[in-house]
Formats: C-alpha cells, sequence, structure tokens
C-alpha cells in the first residue's frame, strides 16, 4: 500500500470557496475513488501563505496513477486545481496503518519525518507499532500511518498523527508540543533529530458526544466512524475501534459467519436482529441492532447498537439516530460549477 503526502498552497482569495468545495464533495469523491483506503486533509497559516495537506492511503500505485499521470496533482476532490499551487506529493510504502477513518472529526494533524539509522529498520518498526499501539488505546490518538523510503543506506520515514483536539495532543506530547513523541523508547534508532509539522484537520462532521451508539462500515466491513456510545458498548476506544473490521468484535466462533451474514445484509438492504459483541475482557454483551445500507452515504453502511431489554429490534429506528447523531446525507454526490 502506499502513503501519500500532498501538500500546496490556495490561491489569495480562494480559502473559503476551496475548504467549502472540501467539506461538501469530500466524502462522496472519496468513496468513488477506486483504491484510496483514507484521507484526511488539514491547513496551517505560513509566511508564505495558507498551506493544504492531504494525507491519503491507496490500495497501490496504479491507482493513484489511474488519476493521471501527474502525480502531483491534487486526486481527491474534483475541480479544485485551478485553486491550488506550488503542488507537489512525496510517495512511500505503508508500514503502519492503524486506522481506515474519513475525515470525519475536528482534530490535530501532527506530522513528523524521520531518518532511521541503517540496520536498524525492523527493530524500529516492532517498537514504534507497540508504541503507537499503546497511544491508540490510551490517548486522544484517533490514527496512525507510517510510510518508509529508502534514502542511502538508511528508511527515511513519516508519520501522521491525527489527535481527537488539539487538548488530547498536548495532554501526550506535555507542554513543548514541538518536542519530538516516544523518545525514551525510539530515539535510539534516529540518525537525526525529527522534523515535526502542525496542521488544523478539516472538519466534514462534527461529532455528538450524546449519539446514539452507531457504527458506520464501508464495503470491506471496516469501520470508518463510530460515535462514543458504541465505543463505550463495545469497550473499546474510538480510535482502536477505526483499526478494526465488524467481526473482530463478534465472538471468536462466530467471525467465520460474519461474511455470509454481512452479503445477506447487502442484499436485502436492511438487517435487524440480536447480536452477541465481545468485548476486549472477553465478556460477551447481548445486543439487539438494526442496520441499513448505504446510509447515511453511499459506500457507507450504518449499524445502531442497542443493549438487550432496552427495545425490540423492530422498534430501532436507525433513521431517527442517523439524524440524532447529525450523520445525514447533507453532501452533494456531483461536483457543480
Amino acid at each position: 500500500m502506499i502513503l501519500r503526502v500532498y501538500r500546496g498552497f490556495i490561491v489569495e482569495g480562494e480559502g473559503p470557496r476551496l475548504m467549502q468545495r472540501i467539506r461538501d464533495g469530500a466524502m462522496a469523491d472519496a468513496l468513488a475513488t477506486p483504491g484510496l483506503v483514507s484521507f484526511q486533509p488539514a491547513f496551517r497559516e505560513t509566511p508564505d501563505g495558507t498551506e493544504m495537506l492531504v494525507v491519503s492511503t491507496w490500495a497501490g500505485i496504479d491507482d493513484l496513477t489511474a488519476k493521471g499521470s501527474n502525480l502531483d496533482a491534487p486526486h481527491l476532490v474534483a475541480s479544485i486545481a485551478s485553486m491550488l499551487v506550488h503542488g507537489r506529493s512525496e510517495h512511500y510504502e505503508l508500514v503502519i496503518g492503524e486506522a481506515r477513518s474519513m475525515p470525519l472529526r475536528a482534530a490535530k494533524l501532527r506530522l513528523t519525518r524521520i531518518a532511521i539509522r541503517s540496520n536498524t529498520q525492523s527493530a524500529y518498526y516492532e517498537a514504534v507499532r507497540r508504541w503507537a499501539d499503546r497511544l491508540l488505546d490510551e490517548t486522544g490518538l484517533v490514527a496512525f500511518s507510517l510510510g518508509r523510503r529508502v534514502v542511502g543506506r538508511g528508511d527515511e520515514i513519516v508519520a501522521a498523527m491525527l489527535w481527537e483536539n488539539e487538548a488530547a495532543l498536548l495532554d501526550a506530547a506535555g507542554s513543548d508540543v514541538d518536542r519530538p513523541m516516544g523518545g525514551a523508547e525510539l530515539s535510539e534508532f534516529w540518525a537525526a533529530d525529527p522534523e515535526i509539522e502542525h496542521f488544523d484537520a478539516m472538519t466534514v462532521l462534527e461529532p455528538r458526544a450524546d449519539a446514539p451508539a452507531i457504527l458506520l462500515a464501508d464495503d470491506e466491513r471496516r469501520y470508518v466512524h463510530a460515535t462514543p456510545a458504541a465505543a463505550r458498548i463495545t469497550g473499546r476506544s474510538l480510535a482502536r475501534l477505526l483499526t478494526m473490521r465488524i467481526e473482530d468484535i463478534a465472538p471468536a466462533a462466530q467471525r467465520a459467519d460474519v461474511a455470509a451474514a454481512w452479503n445477506a445484509f447487502m442484499a436485502a438492504g436492511s438487517l435487524d436482529g440480536p447480536f452477541i459483541l465481545e468485548r476486549p475482557d472477553g465478556s460477551l454483551v447481548e445486543l439487539l441492532y438494526a442496520a441499513k445500507a448505504n446510509a447515511p452515504w453511499p459506500g457507507v453502511h450504518a449499524s445502531l447498537l442497542v443493549p438487550l431489554g432496552e427495545g425490540s429490534a423492530g422498534e430501532l429506528d436507525i433513521d431517527r439516530a442517523l439524524i440524532e447523531a447529525g450523520l445525514v446525507a447533507r453532501y452533494p454526490t456531483t461536483e457543480s460549477g
């Protein structure tokens, strides 16, 4: 898989229109782009103007070249090329991709570039995976992606960390937010001091703390969004859920049956009934669920979860729950003008 880091500067005066286009069209364009696994647009103010950054992961380089021969062009949202100048991209082999999230929340994006000492790469990737895994479970880290490319005799890596908000980043990084993170465990592998940049993530959808327990999955059964109530029911953090597939929360003995049930659900368009969920500690939770395909957007499929005893399957109103969660299909599926 490929980790792509695109950056360019917004043409003076085009900022509001470009950001509105991203917010209104990003989800529809992303879901319709073959090979695109995840993306996160962000921006920051610099002395040279407003810089836009897009971190995305792709199934392979062929999917990128299919979008056009110019790999330095913005590929994710149609008709924004004229609003950007000095665009350039870097491409890395994806080593760690701990979430497949769409840009569904306000967040801070931290981009770190590090040269890794030669002959230490394998040990470094094992160490950084353990470190990131702990952060995903214990902090406000929402997503973590790391890519590598060979430079000389060593690897150069770029790590993209998406934090739930600035407070979560400050809580994990300490008072000096520009200081490298993970130094106690990872600095022995660094060939030079890390280069760190911070961006404001573009928000497509604001999370609501009081939303019902809803999970959104893509066509491959990978979770792309979860509400706080769903995280509480499953016993997992929001970040951890975004690294998982539907079968991962089912009891081990039932996971082999999930694919067939999913195919039946997709054919029918909706499904409801009982479900047994397994939490990380091995405890089982009996639930009722109602699921609806292609809701709230094409290519995204919603499930509403309710603990057994709090209602009947036939009474679960997933359309109302999506509205209560702010998950409504308010984005156009085509660009205009």
